[in-house]
């Protein structure tokens, strides 16, 4: 065991306290420090990030087991779809009306989520809806014919329900898909 002289003492306490200090210092530095609190503010976005997953999940869920009333009350009272050939469906009813359409046309209806992509208050979901036309859609008598829909939207969320959405998808390829529209043959004089 070494034996300190009083001024090594003082030296070595000092270098104790520092050494204490500095241990104390870098934690309340690292606890203060605006790149910590970055990553907090993180993992709270990678949180909100994942509820928004959940809820767009959920909402289709709700659609798929035609629970209805409970899906739409997810929806925001002054909820805007923007579709695909540039038409604004305002409101919740406005939603409500346009599923109504889809589900008496293809009862059977069901989709399936392939990605989901989020950031922020935003989410991309890619997803299929496929179904059988046994109802009118659109002015068209039911035809039988199975459909398979991808669709690709956008959703803005905020305070735990969809708000906005603009979607895309080949209205064209599903008119197709129950027979109201027929493909022109190729000529075969014209190859």
């Amino acid at each position: 065991m070494r034996v300190l002289k009083d001024g090594q003492r003082v030296v070595h306490n000092l270098k104790g306290i520092l050494l204490t200090f500095a241990t104390v210092g870098v934690s309340l530095l690292v606890a203060t420090c605006p790149v910590s609190n970055l990553a907090a503010a993180g993992q709270s976005e990678v949180d909100s990030e994942e509820r928004n997953k959940a809820l767009i999940r959920h909402v289709l869920e709700l659609i798929d087991a035609r629970k209805l009333d409970q899906a739409f009350e997810l929806y925001a009272l002054d909820y805007v779809y923007h579709g695909p050939d540039g038409e604004i469906i305002n409101g919740r009813d406005g939603i409500r009306d346009l599923w109504a359409v889809f589900l008496a046309g293809f009862p059977d209806l069901h989709s399936t989520v392939e990605d989901l992509i989020t950031e922020g208050d935003k989410l991309v979901m890619r997803w299929r809806i496929e179904g059988t036309h046994t109802g009118e859609f659109l002015g068209v008598a039911p035809t039988g014919a199975a459909i398979n829909l991808h669709v690709t939207e956008i959703f803005r969320i905020a305070e735990g329900q969809l708000v906005e959405a603009w979607d895309q998808y080949d209205r064209l390829g599903l008119m197709q898909q129950i027979g109201a529209i027929q493909m022109p043959e190729a000529d075969p004089q014209s190859g």
